[in-house]
């Protein structure tokens, strides 16, 4: 072969396989993202599956999340799309459903379950458990369950001492009332974190209201377990 002959193949090499400059550079970039990601040594682990889903959606693949000190789990399962669905089934509004890699949360307004400063269900919030009850029954994992309340004090006198035991008080109250309608109560926990886990600043009532919530989080089953 001579000369000439190589260089028009090495030519047809480089022409017939184009894609191979963009797949390099995409690896590099992926490869430097997750460089990045292991240097910090404390990732806040919301924009860490916030990054990991923008990745997911840009190159439409899955991939598992690892994240510190914890088991491999699928960022993506049939658990949120199934929740979401059942609980559009049973007509229970004012749910939100997030996938958060091991675990999904739902998060439900407090004023749909209790009125302002009280841990007694409203008979909006009964019905409302009715009908997450029997979607959480059906559902694998343990349930653990969240009071939050916004930053403004109980009131001097007020049946509760504080914003501690208010958010503590309604979340056993959704505890008891999931355990009544059979949710096995091996499955359940709760806790109550005051005003101490914002998911918004308490500088207008519309955001102090986003934070009084109860959230109900739902573990995944690890990969490989049965």
């Amino acid at each position: 072969m001579s000369l000439d002959d190589e260089d028009i193949h090495d030519d047809d090499v480089k022409a017939s396989a184009p894609w191979l400059i963009t797949w390099a550079d995409m690896m590099a970039v992926l490869l430097t993202f997750f460089i990045v990601l292991q240097a910090f040594s404390t990732v806040s682990e919301s924009k860490f599956h916030e990054a990991m889903e923008s990745i997911q959606d840009a190159f439409q693949i899955t991939l598992p999340i690892h994240p510190l000190g914890q088991t491999l789990f699928y960022p993506r399962d049939r658990t949120a799309v199934e929740l979401q669905a059942r609980i559009a089934e049973e007509n229970v509004e004012g749910i939100s459903v997030q996938d958060w890699g091991d675990r999904v949360v739902l998060t439900v307004d407090s004023a749909l379950l209790f009125d302002i400063g009280r841990a007694n269900l409203t008979e909006d919030g009964r019905r409302a458990l009715d009908g997450l009850s029997s979607v959480l029954v059906d559902s694998p994992g343990s349930i653990h369950i969240e009071g939050h309340t916004c930053d403004l004090p109980v009131r001097a006198g007020h049946e509760f001492r504080n914003n501690w035991w208010l958010s503590t008080a309604r979340a056993l109250t959704v505890l008891e009332a999931l355990q009544g309608q059979g949710v096995p109560p091996e499955r359940l926990s709760a806790t109550g974190y005051a005003e101490h886990d914002p998911i918004a600043t308490n500088d207008s009532e519309e955001n102090r209201a986003r934070n009084r919530r109860v959230e109900f989080i739902i573990e995944k089953q690890p990969l490989g377990a049965d």
